[in-house]
């Protein structure tokens, strides 16, 4: 079964941790990842558990190297182990790259002055494992400026699971990231070294390469190259938009008022008159009576009735206007030059609005 080398290219360290470890759990063999990150300013040291150069390991680690094997068995606690690629993470120095921390089965290209220098550094042995050679330039400068590389060695069957896992861990469109940097002013890959030529392997038809960027239309195949021609469709909906607020509020307030009423009042008076008459025969004398008066008053009386003197009322008038929108689409023009017969023919996209 043919099998694929797949890179992803991170901006972090973590970002390519966090995706070596869902690759894992997808049940891709950490025999077949690799991870490069780099490690200036020994950033990732911490999480590094061996260092391999030509001299010890660590002394702070040293007793993970158990028998005090060299450089064989701590290349195969590199590659990964038995407890997950990152549980064999180690450090080492890439001539001209400088410090990096990595594992998988990249790294016994990576390891040591003599074989590093032979296949160019970190590009050439990228373009031994059959990476496009341009790319292994783009991935060695984005390493160098402080990112990460995953490497994934894939059969047809786990393509596609391997490049959804990579794509969803924030993969970094490496063409686009190569352009920024050629603006501005790096030149790296721009010629094939005499070393990658040597080092790049014969085409074969097991070995194929793929980056997880690789996702847009247009890519080359086995057989023919795609353009895609394509253009814009001009779709125009409508949005409801708020244009501010009328808020009516009411309150009470309290008014002193002052009216003025006329009121009788009653004062009952005793008054004692001196006379002297003559009985007329209708008095009734020397008998006990009792004569009364009441005193009457009229007092003011305040009522109050409550009356609807005015109404606030809020209408909305709804009106339908006709607006004019104007936008421009992109086509895609194709001309095919058939110089078999010296004919120019085109096809043209009408654009669509």
């Amino acid at each position: 079964m043919a099998t694929q080398t797949i890179t992803a290219f991170f901006d972090s360290y973590d970002d390519a941790a966090t995706a070596v470890r869902k690759l894992e759990g997808a049940g891709i063999s950490h025999d077949n990842i690799s991870i490069v990150a780099n490690n200036k300013d020994e950033r990732y040291s911490q999480q590094a558990y061996r260092t391999f150069d030509d001299a010890e390991p660590h002394d702070h680690h040293h007793d993970h190297d158990g028998d005090g094997a060299g450089k064989g068995a701590t290349v195969g606690t590199l590659a990964g182990g038995g407890a997950g690629l990152l549980a064999g993470l180690g450090m080492l120095a890439i001539p001209g790259l400088g410090p990096v921390v990595a594992a998988g089965w990249l790294v016994s290209t990576l390891v040591g002055s003599g074989a590093g220098a032979a296949l160019g550094g970190l590009a050439g042995s990228l373009v031994n494992a059959g990476v496009d050679e341009a790319d292994a330039h783009a991935y060695a400068e984005g390493i160098n400026r402080g990112g990460a590389l995953v490497t994934v060695r894939a059969s047809e069957t786990e393509r596609d699971q391997v490049l959804d896992i990579l794509d969803d861990e924030g993969t970094v469109e490496i063409d686009e990231r190569t352009a920024a940097w050629r603006n501005e002013g790096w030149t790296g890959g721009a010629e094939t070294s005499a070393a990658s030529l040597v080092a790049r392997p014969a085409a074969t038809t097991s070995t194929t390469t793929a980056k997880a960027s690789d996702t847009l239309p247009g890519a080359q195949t086995a057989d023919k190259d795609v353009i895609p021609v394509a253009e814009d469709e001009l779709h125009v909906g409508k949005r409801d938009v708020s244009h501010g607020r009328v808020r009516v509020r009411s309150y009470v307030i309290e008014t002193p008022v002052n009216e003025q009423v006329n009121l009788r009042q009653e004062h009952v008076q005793v008054e004692r008159r001196p006379v002297d008459r003559a009985l007329t025969g209708n008095e009734r004398l020397f008998q006990e009576r009792t004569i009364e008066a009441e005193e009457r008053a009229e007092e003011a009386v305040v009522s109050k009735e409550a009356r609807v003197k005015e109404e606030l009322v809020l209408r909305k008038d709804v009106n339908q206007r006709t607006e004019n929108v104007s936008d421009t689409v992109r086509s895609t023009k194709v001309e095919v030059e058939d110089e078999r017969g010296n004919t120019v023919s085109q096809i043209d996209k009408t654009d669509r609005r």
